[in-house]
């Protein structure tokens, strides 16, 4: 069974997985995201933020590699030259640029708490707490874009009554207007003849 090909079940015209997807990062991952902070903050590092901050890059990759990269290469990148002022390009565009880098980091962070001891020191940033700040941050942005993009794409297009189909062509038929002038002029002249004759 293909997720992308299933039927959302939040009623936007989205697919499955872009509606579990949507869930995943609302209910979990920016949740989790804010617990891992919280648990940094309280210096609990390798009982809490490590596992925490390990399982959500780990996570994010897979999102990355199996819906949005996939997603951004049939839907965005075809069409970006001309459109990138369109919000279903440009948002996209923008939530690859400040997730992307916020993953990047994400993942030397995670190399770097797991493998302290065996990193070469020109491996190691000395203000770590800049980056780990850089990361949540990136992280939250990329997660509101990525609320955005859903209602974009799906939200804002979806039919307001699921039952009436969606023709191919919404403009409405339009019957221009006949002046009695202009039908007086269509109808043909009647002349009636006298009877009997």
């Amino acid at each position: 069974m293909d997720l992308r090909m299933q039927p959302g079940f939040l009623g936007t015209g989205a697919s499955m997985l872009a509606d579990l997807t949507l869930l995943a990062y609302v209910l979990l991952l920016v949740p989790a995201m804010l617990i891992g902070f919280f648990y940094a903050r309280r210096k609990r590092f390798d009982s809490h933020h490590k596992p925490i901050m390990t399982a959500i890059t780990l996570f994010n990759w897979l999102l990355i590699a199996f819906l949005m990269f996939v997603s951004y290469r049939q839907n965005v990148l075809p069409s970006l030259g001309q459109n990138l002022n369109n919000p279903r390009y440009l948002l996209p565009t923008l939530h690859l640029v400040i997730g992307g880098l916020a993953q990047i980091v994400a993942t030397y962070l995670v190399i770097r708490m797991w493998f302290e001891k065996q990193l070469p020191a020109w491996f190691k940033v000395r203000n770590i707490k800049r980056f780990m700040r850089f990361t949540l941050a990136g992280w939250l942005i990329a997660a509101l874009l990525g609320i955005a993009i859903y209602v974009t794409w799906y939200a804002a297009s979806a039919p307001s009554d699921p039952a009436v189909p969606v023709t191919a062509d919404p403009t409405p038929e339009v019957t221009p207007e006949v002046t009695p002038e202009a039908a007086a002029a269509a109808t043909p002249e009647v002349t009636a003849e006298p009877a009997g004759g």
